[in-house]
């Protein structure tokens, strides 16, 4: 009997411990969006940022706090308040900065911690357009110095990324708490046009040329070395300089919303020293296109354990959004072209951690339900001498599954709010007023019409327009 009672507190102990972490803030919250969407549809921008704000509280814990400042400063941003935009994407970057190393640290110790549990630090893609987005702000201030500031920060942050994660990946396969080996993944995306379109313009207005053309053969290089990325037609790309008996209007359109973040069940399977990826309703090809790879090496790790493995997966939005027209004078002048389906490249930037990320989630899904089984076997062999024993080793093995699929709910933590594809156009025209509309269609349907009344274009100035629709 003494063992049987010690064989329950060791099982007892072993389910608190399993579910300590899945109350330990592993849900993602939603419902701050849901109410804000509305508002959103209605393009109410301040009315959505105070319905995000009245929920800093309750949906945005202190772990969260990254999270917020993203979506109020892009909230901010179409809403027109610059200012707070940009102190809010400020407080956003500096919080990456200050949680990547410390995230990736505390995630590499802590096997037992689902990732709802630690700090957000951001996904890679939200620190690289926060960028843009603050230099978009500074233009609509007119402080086009530090406009260039911030897109000069994406470049230097793009050049990084691989090596970054290349360098915590080696960090966490030498580290004492690795329960396998995992693989980097090559970094496909080095040059961003959407970036380097703003710096011509902002070079141009300058009168620098040939910083202005090198950002234009760097767009041009873009197109041919990152073709997965860049699949379309390159647009007609603005002149290098001003022309003085002419005004050039630029006008950036974006449309769409980024992509959210959904639940995937993979099934994880062991042999001798690895652990095989597999889906029930999906190929191989299909898991390596989401996940980056479908085996991790776990050495000392035997055959035949069989678990489910719930995991993020971005899933694009897209948008109605099919065709966008400037007009002037209320005259149709051209279709603006896409130039960046940043979507995409979202989903590319993000697919670069995976090894990182997803490979610990693994090794730690199948950690534990290897103490899980172990445990229940115990309990099981120990509590069989009797009909009572059997129903309460197996009250406790269920507990035990429950304990462990609580802490293994995957982390949806993303923002809302950047756009999914950029358009733009560069068009001379005679100085002076102009009235500028910016339409959008869904094929031969007019979704929305965006007024931007009397504008004073003149030679030689930026005479940059910004317009979106999140739909």
């Amino acid at each position: 009997m003494s063992q049987s009672k010690n064989s329950i507190y060791l099982s007892i102990s072993l389910i608190s411990v399993l579910f300590i972490s899945s109350c330990a803030s592993t849900q993602t919250f939603q419902q701050q969006y849901v109410e804000a969407s509305e508002s959103v549809s209605r393009r109410d921008f301040q009315g959505a940022s105070t319905i995000i704000e009245s929920h800093k509280e309750e949906s945005y814990k202190e772990k969260d706090r990254v999270l917020y400042f993203l979506d109020v400063g892009m909230l901010y941003h179409y809403s027109g308040e610059y200012e707070k935009s940009n102190a809010a994407l400020d407080n956003a970057e500096r919080g990456i900065e200050e949680l990547y190393s410390k995230s990736i640290s505390k995630a590499i110790t802590s096997g037992i911690l689902n990732d709802n549990a630690l700090e957000y630090a951001g996904e890679d893609y939200e620190d690289i357009y926060l960028n843009v987005f603050k230099g978009l702000n500074y233009i609509a201030l007119g402080d086009e110095e530090s406009a260039m500031i911030e897109i000069k920060r994406v470049h230097i942050k793009l050049n990084i990324l691989e090596d970054k994660y290349r360098s915590l990946i080696e960090e966490y396969n030498d580290s004492s708490e690795a329960e396998g080996q995992i693989e980097a993944l090559k970094n496909r995306f080095h040059n961003d046009v959407l970036a380097r379109y703003l710096g011509l313009l902002l070079y141009r207005y300058e009168n620098s040329p040939d910083s202005a053309r090198i950002e234009r053969d760097y767009i041009k290089d873009a197109f041919l070395s990152q073709s997965h990325l860049y699949d379309f037609d390159i647009p007609e790309l603005p002149e290098l300089e001003n022309d003085s008996e002419m005004a050039r209007l630029s006008v950036l359109a974006f449309s769409g919303v980024s992509p959210r973040k959904v639940a995937e069940t993979f099934y994880l399977d062991t042999v001798k020293n690895g652990v095989f990826i597999t889906s029930v309703s999906q190929n191989e090809e299909y898991i390596k296109s989401v996940v980056g790879f479908n085996f991790l090496l776990m050495p000392g790790i035997g055959s035949g354990y069989h678990f489910k493995f719930e995991y993020p997966r971005m899933e694009q939005m897209h948008s109605k959004v099919n065709r966008i027209v400037l007009l002037v004078d209320g005259v149709p002048v051209k279709e603006l072209p896409l130039i960046e389906n940043m979507e995409r490249i979202s989903r590319e930037i993000f697919l670069i951690k995976q090894p990182l990320v997803i490979g610990k989630s693994i090794l730690r899904t199948v950690t534990k339900g290897i103490v899980k089984e172990t445990g229940k076997t115990a309990v099981n062999d120990s509590m069989s001498d009797d009909a009572g024993g059997m129903v309460l080793g197996i009250l406790i093995g269920f507990a035990a599954d429950v304990a462990v699929d609580a802490t293994e709910n995957a982390d949806l933590r993303i923002s809302q709010y950047f756009p999914a594809y950029a358009h733009s156009i560069d068009f001379a025209l005679p100085p002076g007023e102009h009235d500028v509309s910016i339409e959008y269609y869904k094929d031969s349907t007019l979704i929305f019409r965006d007024q931007r009344g009397s504008l004073n274009l003149q030679s030689g100035e930026l005479n940059f327009v910004e317009s979106y629709v999140l739909e």
